[in-house]
């Protein structure tokens, strides 16, 4: 309040220049005057004089004074003071704000940003091995496999009943042509599943080890995410208020001239110099005369 920021703005938004030279106030107290200069610093120097904000370390109460040739002048250019004030320190809770969320956001961001890249790893993955989802893809034939040893299991059952019971059996040869065409298909379907780059096993590898990836960046970004709020939490916990304890009040009458009190030192100060005169003059009297 007392700054040359604030002066300045005073000077152009209300027009503190012209409170300071009103026609027909004190030649001597105005602004300008005759004995002072022209520049923002020795206006400067008199805007200090006539503003004065104190802090009471105490109470932590801070205590606006303003002091102009009339008492609207003196209630707005209060008001205007303690506007600018709460901006400023609105401005300041913002920037604070900023500061502190701005690291976590960042790494929020860096999160989503690598969850966005492995995300377009497995659609790419998708499109190379042309498979929307090899571990679902593979459960049908698998089942097959399952299916197929169950019924090979049955069949030998069978046909080691019908070796031992009825050795000579027209029987047994279809049931051995059955067991190797089980052993074909089974081998067959297998041969999809493993044996090669080109199989399902190692693309539901390389698919299962992007989607371990894809959950590491998932779980960062809501941890993230997390320390975002918690940062946001914690920095309006920090901010600054300013509080008006009392509005600026419109002073009932004029505080300066103090008329009476300059009469009396003006009359005190007269009657010292009077007596010290009277007294140089006697003594020099008294010393003439010896």
């Amino acid at each position: 309040m007392t700054s040359r920021d604030a002066a300045q703005l005073l000077l152009h938004t209300q027009d503190l220049a012209s409170v300071f030279d009103r026609p027909g106030t004190d030649a001597l107290a105005r602004y300008p005057n005759f004995y002072s200069g022209l520049t923002f610093e020795h206006f400067y120097s008199y805007y200090q004089r006539h503003v004065k904000a104190e802090l009471d370390t105490t109470t932590g109460l801070s205590t606006l004074r303003v002091r102009t040739f009339r008492a609207d002048d003196s209630q707005r250019i209060a008001k205007a003071l303690i506007a600018a004030a709460e901006q400023l320190v609105n401005e300041m809770n913002e920037r604070q704000r900023e500061n502190t969320i701005s690291a976590s956001r960042k790494e929020r961001d860096l999160a989503i940003e690598r969850l966005r890249g492995v995300n377009s790893q497995i659609d790419s993955y998708r499109n190379e091995i042309a498979m929307l989802d090899p571990q679902r893809q593979s459960q049908p034939l698998l089942t097959d496999i399952a299916g197929l040893e169950t019924m090979k299991m049955a069949t030998r059952v069978q046909l080691e009943q019908l070796q031992h019971s009825t050795p000579d059996s027209p029987l047994i040869p279809v049931l051995k042509r059955r067991m190797a065409a089980f052993d074909q298909e089974i081998t067959h379907s297998s041969s999809r599943v493993t044996g090669g780059k080109d199989t399902l096993v190692p693309k539901i590898s390389g698919y299962e080890d992007l989607l371990f990836q894809r959950q590491l960046l998932e779980r960062e970004v809501s941890a993230a995410d997390a320390a975002l709020d918690a940062a946001r939490i914690q920095a309006d916990r920090q901010q600054l208020y300013l509080e008006e304890v009392t509005k600026p009040n419109r002073p009932d009458y004029a505080a300066y001239p103090r008329t009476l009190a300059n009469i009396a030192i003006v009359f005190a100060t007269m009657l010292a110099l009077y007596l010290m005169g009277a007294l140089l003059v006697s003594g020099a009297r008294e010393h003439k005369s010896v």
